[in-house]
């Protein structure tokens, strides 16, 4: 049991500090696109949008999901946030970072007492 509480502190402190992940592709038109894929916040894509472009950058598209600490395979209790861009003149749109995708739903608790032979249980 310790070495799973070490292991969910361990994922949480990575997942509340990660670093932004950007790809990059060839858009239709022949310029490049970047995603930032970010958790936390959406503060972590702004920043990589502002390095990676030196200063000024269109917003394509943006959503958010439910992911786990370390990764977003799955739904879980951390909004991951992914904003699609390309560098140069910003036409002024920002962002919404709609959510997408399956919520996450936390698990149920089940809490029972027992009284002589008898045993109630309560879900919450």
């Amino acid at each position: 049991m310790r070495t799973f509480l070490a292991l969910a502190a361990t994922g949480l402190m990575l997942g509340g500090c990660a670093e932004p992940e950007t790809s990059t592709m060839a858009g239709p038109g022949g310029n490049t696109i970047h995603t930032s894929r970010c958790t936390t916040s959406p503060e972590g894509c702004y920043t990589e949008a502002a390095k990676k472009c030196g200063s000024t950058y269109q917003v394509v598209d943006s959503y958010s999901k439910a992911g786990g600490t370390l990764a977003d395979v799955t739904p879980g209790p951390v909004t991951w946030y992914y904003m699609t861009y390309q560098c140069g003149k910003s036409d002024g749109r920002l962002p919404s970072f709609a959510f997408r995708g399956p919520q996450y739903t936390p698990p149920k608790t089940t809490q029972c007492t027992q009284h002589g032979k008898t045993t109630s249980c309560y879900h919450y």
